[in-house]
């Protein structure tokens, strides 16, 4: 039977919400950032009523999940109808998408996929190759190969492209977009798991743009001041220690 996060039978559904901006979201994931950072993001500076949902007992909950995975994001409109949705990039992709953040046309919103699939490459091979490995003298080695072999060259190429774009902050126009938001939180990984002098005014300064606009846009700067999101955030630290 097929999972109830696919079927078409909700399709009028989904479709119907997904062009509303009125919603309420819930976030299920752990109590920290993780990979929930990006979509919690997007919904804070969208300015969407959402709240983070921590299952109590997540090995229970777990095969009710379509991958077995969090996050999921769970939306209900105002007339009561609800939809969820699994995966990081699919939540991220479809918000953007519905609060503006994916360009106004068909090249901008590949050129932003581009930029985020890059950014989002990145992230992932830290999670899997710095946080899987235990071992401090071999998390020494795949930390330094991390910043050789995978960050600098995504510092490299998107700072060139980002100074073609006039070092505004944005990837696109100057308009915030998707792959600005990833490339934030990417931003704030970097410096907060390899130090603060990764990516830095000086050395980066089209980079350091981007999550300079980010991080200070009215909105952002509204959620970083709820008792939920300084939650998150000294949790983040115990466990993924940023």
């Amino acid at each position: 039977m097929v999972h109830a996060f696919f079927n078409p039978a909700q399709a009028a559904t989904f479709n119907e919400i997904a062009l509303r901006k009125d919603s309420t979201f819930e976030v299920c994931y752990f109590g920290f950032h993780g990979l929930a950072h990006t979509v919690r993001t997007i919904l804070a500076l969208s300015g969407a009523k959402f709240t983070s949902y921590v299952p109590e007992d997540w090995a229970s909950e777990k095969p009710k999940k379509p991958f077995g995975v969090m996050p999921t994001l769970k939306e209900t409109s105002v007339n009561g109808k609800v939809i969820e949705i699994a995966e990081t990039d699919a939540i991220a992709r479809y918000l953007s998408r519905k609060f503006g953040y994916m360009g106004t046309n068909a090249f901008e919103e590949t050129v932003i996929n581009q930029f985020f699939s890059s950014t989002n490459s990145v992230a992932s091979t830290i999670f899997i190759k710095y946080f899987g490995t235990k071992d401090p003298e071999a998390k020494a080695e795949v930390k330094s190969k991390l910043l050789t072999d995978t960050i600098q060259p995504w510092m490299r190429f998107h700072e060139q492209h980002l100074a073609d774009n006039g070092s505004n902050g944005h990837y696109i126009g100057s308009t915030l977009s998707l792959a600005d938001i990833a490339a934030a939180v990417l931003i704030n990984m970097l410096n907060g798991l390899f130090g603060a002098d990764t990516v830095t005014e000086e050395k980066n300064p089209a980079l350091f743009k981007v999550h300079a606009t980010v991080v200070s846009n009215p909105s952002f700067v509204a959620w970083t001041h709820t008792d939920s999101f300084k939650t998150l955030a000294a949790d983040n630290l115990k466990v993924i220690g940023f």
